[in-house]
């Protein structure tokens, strides 16, 4: 399950939300977070072990890890 994540510099997630789906028009109005100064958006896999949280969940529960070319996301550090 893949999400669309805008996230800062230090992988703290500002919004999770449900990717566009591939026929949407985008030169239609905006949809959806987009990623402002000091921000990143990226559609990210889900890790499989929090596939069945709610988004306001995985916000919760999980950051990106910024390591890399390929971000992706993590459970927070505890």
């Amino acid at each position: 399950m893949k999400v669309h994540v805008v996230y800062d510099g230090q992988g703290n997630i500002i919004s999770v939300g449900v990717p566009l789906p591939p026929s949407y028009d985008l030169r239609g109005p905006g949809f959806g977070p987009e990623a402002q100064q000091g921000q990143h958006a990226a559609e990210l896999e889900v890790p499989e072990e929090h596939a069945g949280l709610r988004l306001i969940e995985l916000a919760e529960r999980l950051q990106v890890d910024t390591r890399g070319r390929q971000h992706r996301l993590v459970a927070k550090n505890p």
